[in-house]
Protein backbone atom coordinates (compact mmCIF):
# COMPACT_ATOMS: atom_id res chain seq x y z
CA UNK A 1 0.00 0.00 0.00
CA UNK A 2 1.70 3.34 -1.24
CA UNK A 3 1.49 6.36 1.02
CA UNK A 4 -0.65 7.64 -1.06
CA UNK A 5 -3.20 6.07 1.21
CA UNK A 6 -2.17 7.21 4.26
CA UNK A 7 -2.27 11.19 2.89
CA UNK A 8 -6.13 10.28 2.32
CA UNK A 9 -6.99 9.08 5.72
CA UNK A 10 -4.97 11.39 7.06
CA UNK A 11 -6.91 14.89 5.22
CA UNK A 12 -10.30 12.24 6.04
CA UNK A 13 -9.61 12.44 10.21
CA UNK A 14 -8.85 16.12 10.03
CA UNK A 15 -12.57 16.82 10.39
CA UNK A 16 -12.59 15.75 14.28
CA UNK A 17 -9.32 17.34 15.20
CA UNK A 18 -8.91 20.31 17.22
CA UNK A 19 -11.58 18.80 19.34
CA UNK A 20 -12.82 20.87 22.76
CA UNK A 21 -15.80 21.25 24.18
CA UNK A 22 -18.30 22.21 27.60
CA UNK A 23 -16.24 19.20 28.81
CA UNK A 24 -13.15 20.98 28.28
CA UNK A 25 -10.87 17.93 29.19
CA UNK A 26 -10.30 14.07 27.95
CA UNK A 27 -10.51 11.70 24.62
CA UNK A 28 -13.08 10.12 22.36
CA UNK A 29 -12.27 6.79 21.10
CA UNK A 30 -13.62 6.32 17.14
CA UNK A 31 -14.02 2.86 15.55
CA UNK A 32 -13.33 3.85 12.21
CA UNK A 33 -14.24 1.49 9.04
CA UNK A 34 -12.90 1.98 5.62
CA UNK A 35 -15.15 0.55 2.81
CA UNK A 36 -14.25 -0.04 -1.04
CA UNK A 37 -10.44 -1.28 -0.60
CA UNK A 38 -9.46 -4.58 -2.52
CA UNK A 39 -9.89 -7.32 0.02
CA UNK A 40 -5.96 -7.75 0.35
CA UNK A 41 -5.38 -4.68 1.63
CA UNK A 42 -8.63 -4.67 3.84
CA UNK A 43 -7.28 -8.11 5.33
CA UNK A 44 -3.94 -6.06 5.86
CA UNK A 45 -5.48 -3.16 7.70
CA UNK A 46 -7.44 -4.93 10.19
CA UNK A 47 -9.14 -2.73 12.76
CA UNK A 48 -9.11 0.61 13.03
CA UNK A 49 -9.30 3.27 15.80
CA UNK A 50 -9.23 7.07 16.21
CA UNK A 51 -8.62 8.76 19.42
CA UNK A 52 -9.02 12.21 20.05
CA UNK A 53 -7.24 13.55 23.15
CA UNK A 54 -8.61 17.71 24.35
CA UNK A 55 -7.59 19.62 26.91
CA UNK A 56 -8.09 23.20 26.91
CA UNK A 57 -8.07 24.27 23.13
CA UNK A 58 -5.10 21.49 23.03
CA UNK A 59 -5.78 18.52 20.82
CA UNK A 60 -4.56 14.93 19.90
CA UNK A 61 -5.55 12.66 17.11
CA UNK A 62 -4.44 9.33 16.72
CA UNK A 63 -5.09 6.86 13.70
CA UNK A 64 -3.86 2.89 14.68
CA UNK A 65 -4.25 0.18 12.51
CA UNK A 66 -1.84 -2.96 11.29
CA UNK A 67 -0.35 -0.71 8.83
CA UNK A 68 -0.07 2.65 9.77
CA UNK A 69 0.06 5.22 12.66
CA UNK A 70 -0.83 8.91 12.43
CA UNK A 71 -0.75 11.61 15.61
CA UNK A 72 -2.08 14.97 14.53
CA UNK A 73 -1.14 17.56 17.65
CA UNK A 74 -3.46 21.18 17.77
CA UNK A 75 -3.38 24.41 19.25
CA UNK A 76 -4.22 27.93 19.00
CA UNK A 77 -0.23 28.51 17.51
CA UNK A 78 -0.55 25.73 15.17
CA UNK A 79 -0.39 22.22 14.09
CA UNK A 80 1.76 18.81 13.89
CA UNK A 81 1.42 15.77 12.44
CA UNK A 82 3.26 12.73 12.24
CA UNK A 83 2.63 9.47 10.10
CA UNK A 84 4.19 6.32 9.37
CA UNK A 85 3.69 3.56 7.13
CA UNK A 86 6.17 0.19 6.33
CA UNK A 87 8.94 1.98 7.30
CA UNK A 88 8.26 5.60 6.10
CA UNK A 89 8.32 8.66 8.83
CA UNK A 90 6.80 11.82 7.67
CA UNK A 91 6.01 15.28 9.35
CA UNK A 92 4.12 18.49 8.75
CA UNK A 93 3.84 21.07 10.65
CA UNK A 94 1.49 24.69 9.81
CA UNK A 95 1.82 28.01 11.92
CA UNK A 96 -1.41 29.11 12.23
CA UNK A 97 -1.20 31.79 9.47
CA UNK A 98 -0.38 29.19 7.51
CA UNK A 99 -3.52 27.62 8.40
CA UNK A 100 -5.11 30.84 7.72
CA UNK A 101 -3.74 31.18 4.59
CA UNK A 102 -5.05 27.98 3.23
CA UNK A 103 -8.05 28.43 4.75
CA UNK A 104 -8.53 31.61 2.49
CA UNK A 105 -7.66 29.89 -1.02
CA UNK A 106 -10.36 27.25 0.43
CA UNK A 107 -12.87 30.07 0.12
CA UNK A 108 -12.78 30.40 -3.32
CA UNK A 109 -13.10 27.09 -3.95
CA UNK A 110 -16.18 25.88 -2.36
CA UNK A 111 -19.29 27.70 -1.18
CA UNK A 112 -20.42 27.13 2.82
CA UNK A 113 -22.02 23.55 3.42
CA UNK A 114 -25.54 23.41 3.98
CA UNK A 115 -26.79 21.86 7.31
CA UNK A 116 -30.35 20.51 7.55
CA UNK A 117 -31.33 19.64 11.57
CA UNK A 118 -33.30 16.18 11.76
CA UNK A 119 -35.90 15.58 14.73
CA UNK A 120 -34.12 12.35 15.65
CA UNK A 121 -31.64 11.56 18.76
CA UNK A 122 -30.17 8.18 19.33
CA UNK A 123 -27.53 7.81 21.42
CA UNK A 124 -24.10 6.56 21.18
CA UNK A 125 -21.04 5.74 23.46
CA UNK A 126 -23.79 6.75 26.37
CA UNK A 127 -24.26 10.41 24.84
CA UNK A 128 -27.41 11.75 23.25
CA UNK A 129 -27.03 12.51 19.91
CA UNK A 130 -28.70 14.41 17.02
CA UNK A 131 -28.81 13.85 13.79
CA UNK A 132 -27.91 16.26 10.66
CA UNK A 133 -27.69 16.11 6.90
CA UNK A 134 -25.03 18.89 5.75
CA UNK A 135 -24.86 19.18 1.64
CA UNK A 136 -21.59 20.50 0.82
CA UNK A 137 -20.30 21.08 -3.13
CA UNK A 138 -16.61 20.71 -3.95
CA UNK A 139 -14.64 22.33 -6.42
CA UNK A 140 -15.89 20.31 -9.72
CA UNK A 141 -19.28 21.53 -8.44
CA UNK A 142 -20.60 17.94 -7.39
CA UNK A 143 -23.06 18.27 -4.63
CA UNK A 144 -22.15 15.90 -1.12
CA UNK A 145 -24.69 14.63 1.46
CA UNK A 146 -23.17 13.37 4.74
CA UNK A 147 -25.55 12.02 7.33
CA UNK A 148 -23.80 12.98 10.67
CA UNK A 149 -24.77 12.33 13.96
CA UNK A 150 -23.64 15.22 16.84
CA UNK A 151 -23.77 15.54 20.31
CA UNK A 152 -24.68 19.30 21.75
CA UNK A 153 -22.81 18.67 24.93
CA UNK A 154 -19.52 18.95 23.60
CA UNK A 155 -19.31 22.33 21.76
CA UNK A 156 -18.02 23.07 18.06
CA UNK A 157 -14.74 24.15 18.38
CA UNK A 158 -14.46 24.96 14.65
CA UNK A 159 -17.70 26.64 13.43
CA UNK A 160 -15.50 28.34 10.88
CA UNK A 161 -15.01 25.52 9.29
CA UNK A 162 -10.88 26.60 9.43
CA UNK A 163 -8.39 23.55 7.92
CA UNK A 164 -8.59 21.21 4.88
CA UNK A 165 -11.03 18.56 5.37
CA UNK A 166 -13.22 20.91 8.01
CA UNK A 167 -15.49 23.10 5.88
CA UNK A 168 -17.62 20.03 6.57
CA UNK A 169 -17.93 21.19 10.30
CA UNK A 170 -18.69 25.10 9.90
CA UNK A 171 -22.08 25.83 11.70
CA UNK A 172 -22.26 22.31 13.02
CA UNK A 173 -24.26 23.16 16.72
CA UNK A 174 -22.08 19.96 18.29
CA UNK A 175 -18.86 17.28 17.70
CA UNK A 176 -19.52 15.13 15.71
CA UNK A 177 -19.77 10.96 17.05
CA UNK A 178 -20.91 9.20 13.63
CA UNK A 179 -20.57 10.34 10.12
CA UNK A 180 -19.33 8.20 6.75
CA UNK A 181 -17.35 10.26 4.50
CA UNK A 182 -16.66 9.25 0.94
CA UNK A 183 -13.07 9.62 -0.24
CA UNK A 184 -13.55 8.44 -4.34
CA UNK A 185 -13.97 4.73 -3.84
CA UNK A 186 -13.67 4.78 -0.30
CA UNK A 187 -15.98 5.49 1.68
CA UNK A 188 -14.49 6.12 5.85
CA UNK A 189 -17.09 5.63 8.54
CA UNK A 190 -16.33 6.83 12.35
CA UNK A 191 -18.68 5.98 15.31
CA UNK A 192 -17.74 7.23 18.90
CA UNK A 193 -17.33 4.19 21.26
CA UNK A 194 -15.91 5.75 24.21
CA UNK A 195 -15.68 8.56 26.01
CA UNK A 196 -13.65 9.56 28.55
CA UNK A 197 -13.42 13.19 30.94
CA UNK A 198 -10.67 12.47 33.11
CA UNK A 199 -7.83 14.81 33.62
CA UNK A 200 -4.77 14.83 30.41
CA UNK A 201 -1.19 15.83 30.88
CA UNK A 202 0.00 18.76 29.18
CA UNK A 203 2.71 16.40 27.77
CA UNK A 204 0.33 14.69 26.02
CA UNK A 205 0.17 17.47 23.42
CA UNK A 206 3.68 17.30 22.71
CA UNK A 207 5.09 15.67 19.13
CA UNK A 208 8.87 15.39 18.46
CA UNK A 209 9.64 15.11 14.72
CA UNK A 210 13.03 13.70 15.13
CA UNK A 211 13.53 10.74 12.48
CA UNK A 212 10.78 11.87 10.57
CA UNK A 213 11.01 13.42 7.59
CA UNK A 214 9.46 16.75 7.46
CA UNK A 215 7.05 17.58 4.38
CA UNK A 216 4.44 20.65 3.44
CA UNK A 217 0.80 19.81 3.11
CA UNK A 218 0.83 20.75 -0.24
CA UNK A 219 3.21 18.05 -0.76
CA UNK A 220 0.62 15.66 1.03
CA UNK A 221 -1.83 16.92 -1.41
CA UNK A 222 0.43 16.19 -4.10
CA UNK A 223 0.18 12.78 -3.22
CA UNK A 224 -3.59 12.68 -2.86
CA UNK A 225 -3.44 13.41 -6.43
CA UNK A 226 -4.85 17.01 -5.67
CA UNK A 227 -3.66 20.16 -7.06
Amino acid sequence: MKIKFLSMVALAVMSVVSLQAQIKEGYILYDMKIEGLPPEQAAMMGDMETKVTFKNGKSLTEVNSMMFSQQMAADEIGMTMLMEQMGNKIAVKQTKAELEKEEAKMKDKSPDPKIEYINETKTIAGYECKKAIITSVDKDKKENKVEMWYCEKFENPNKEGRGRGQNIMKGLKGVPFEYSSSMGTMKIKMVAKEVSIDPVADSKFVLSTEGYKMMTMDEIKAMQGGK
